[in-house]
C-alpha cells in the first residue's frame, strides 16, 4: 500500500467564495463555508449519510478507483454480525464493475474520531471479506426488504442496464475473495490533520483495499443556497498484496508480522517452545489493555515470541516491548541511517529532559557505525518474572515514551 497526498491538502482554505449566478451577472453572492461539526449545525453525519445516498455521484470513485465507472449505492446500515453483537456500515454500494464500496461518515471534530473510524473501517472490511456472495445477497435483501433473487444486481441494473449479470456475479465474488473493495471515510475538515491520518494509516497491515478520505466542503449564501465540494485529500494506492486462500478458495484472515528483526529475536532469545503460550497470553493482555494519552499512538501489534511492537514516526518507526526467557525486558528504539544518527544526536543533547519527563533512564548504544544503527532502550528494573508488576510497568512507561518521543521526533521533522 502507498498512501497518496493530493496537492489540495497543501492549499491555504479561502474563508470565503463567490458565485457569479448567470440570470444576474452583475450581483454575484458570497459564499460561507459551513462545518459539518458545529454544534448547533441540523447537518450531521445522518445528513450527510442520506446525502451521499441519494446523490451517489458526489462520490468522486473515479479519482479514487481509476476505471470505475460510478458508484451506485445498494443500501444504509448494511448489518454486520460480529462477535459480541453487530456492527452497522454507513452506506454499502458497489461499482458497476463489481467492486464493493464501504463508506463510513464521521465528523472530524477531535483525534479520538479520527482514530476511531480508521480503525472501524479496516474492522468492517476484514469482516465482510469473510462472507460469500450468498451471505452478502442474503443480508441485503433482508435489509432492502426485496424479494429478487440477485438484489444487488437488481439495484445496479436499474442505473446500467447494459451489465452482464453473470459477469457481475462473477466480479463481485472476486472482490469479496481477495479483500479488494473501496473504502471510503467521508467528513468534513479531514485536512486539518492529514499527515497523522496518513501516519495511523501506514501502521495498518494487511490492507489489500483501496481507501480514501473524501472531504466534503459546505458553503452557503444568505439566501440558504447550499453548494456541497467534494475533494480527495488522501487516497491509498495497492502497490501489491497476497492472499491467503483455503482449499475451496475463501480467504483465510491474518494479521501479517512486521518484518523479521534479527537482532529483535536475538534479544529475545528464540528458544521459547515451553513457555510459548503464557507468553502470547502475557502481550495480548498488553494490547488489550494499553491506552495511550497521544492522539496518534496506534495500539501495539504482535512482533513475535516475547516482543510487541507500537508504530512511531519516522525515524523511528517502532517501539520494541520484549521480554525474554529470564524475565528481563523493556522497551527499545532503534534507529538507522542519516536521519537516525540526527534523532540519536538530538537525543543525546535532551537527554535529561526526555528521561525527566518519561521518568526513566534512557541507554543509547551505537550498534554500527556505517551503515549507522543506534537502539535507545529503557530496561524493566522490577523482578525478573513478575506478570503483574512487568505489565503494569510496560503500560505506563510505553504511554510515557510515546508521550515523549511523538512530539520530539515530529519536532525534529520540521527543523
Amino acid at each position: 500500500m502507498r498512501l497518496q497526498l493530493s496537492n489540495s491538502s497543501h492549499q491555504s482554505e479561502p474563508m470565503h467564495s463567490l458565485i457569479f449566478s448567470g440570470a444576474e451577472p452583475a450581483s454575484p453572492k458570497w459564499l460561507n463555508r459551513t462545518s459539518l461539526a458545529a454544534r448547533n449545525s441540523e447537518k450531521d453525519e445522518n445528513w450527510l449519510q442520506q446525502t451521499l445516498f441519494s446523490h451517489p455521484e458526489l462520490i468522486p470513485i473515479r479519482e479514487i478507483n481509476p476505471g470505475a465507472s460510478g458508484f451506485v449505492p445498494i443500501c444504509r446500515e448494511l448489518t454486520i454480525p460480529k462477535a459480541g453483537g453487530s456492527v452497522y456500515l454507513d452506506v454499502f454500494g458497489v461499482t458497476p464493475e463489481g467492486k464493493l464500496v464501504l463508506v463510513e461518515c464521521k465528523l472530524w471534530r477531535n483525534p479520538q474520531a479520527r482514530r476511531e473510524v480508521v480503525a472501524q473501517i479496516l474492522e468492517y472490511a476484514s469482516l465482510v471479506r469473510q462472507w460469500s456472495f450468498g451471505d452478502l445477497t442474503a443480508r441485503v435483501k433482508s435489509r432492502i426488504k426485496s424479494e429478487a433473487a440477485n438484489p444487488i444486481f437488481e439495484v445496479v441494473s436499474s442505473y446500467h442496464p447494459e451489465l452482464d449479470e453473470g459477469r457481475f456475479v462473477d466480479a463481485v465474488d472476486a472482490s469479496l475473495r481477495t479483500g479488494d473493495f473501496v473504502l471510503i471515510i467521508a467528513g468534513d475538515g479531514i485536512r486539518s490533520d492529514i499527515h497523522a491520518i496518513a501516519d495511523h494509516l501506514n501502521q495498518s497491515s494487511g490492507l489489500t483495499s483501496r481507501m480514501a478520505l473524501v472531504e466534503f466542503q459546505l458553503w452557503e449564501n444568505d439566501r440558504n443556497d447550499l453548494v456541497i465540494v467534494p475533494s480527495v485529500p488522501l487516497r491509498t494506492e495497492v502497490v501489491q498484496h497476497r492472499i491467503f486462500v483455503t482449499d475451496d478458495g475463501r480467504p483465510i484472515s491474518f494479521e501479517m508480522a512486521a518484518n523479521s528483526d534479527d537482532e529483535t529475536e536475538a534479544i529475545v532469545d528464540p528458544s521459547r517452545n515451553a513457555s510459548k503460550s503464557a507468553e502470547k497470553a502475557f502481550w495480548q493482555a498488553f494490547i488489550d489493555q494499553a491506552e495511550y494519552d497521544h492522539p496518534d499512538q496506534p495500539k501495539p501489534r504482535h512482533g513475535g515470541h516475547g516482543w510487541v511492537r507500537m508504530a512511531m514516526p519516522e525515524p523511528a518507526g517502532w517501539i520494541t516491548a520484549f521480554r525474554t526467557k529470564e524475565g528481563r525486558g523493556g522497551l527499545f528504539i532503534r534507529f538507522r541511517g542519516d536521519e537516525g544518527e540526527q534523532a540519536v544526536a538530538e537525543i543525546a543533547a535532551a537527554k535529561v529532559q526526555l528521561e525527566d519527563d518519561i521518568g526513566h533512564q534512557l541507554n543509547i548504544e551505537t550498534k554500527n557505525q556505517n551503515p549507522y544503527e543506534a537502539v535507545v532502550s529503557i530496561n524493566f528494573a522490577g523482578p525478573a518474572g513478575d506478570d503483574a508488576s512487568f505489565l503494569a510497568w510496560l503500560l505506563r512507561t510505553s504511554n510515557a515514551v510515546s508521550m515523549t518521543f511523538r512530539p520530539f521526533l515530529s519536532q525534529l521533522a520540521t527543523n
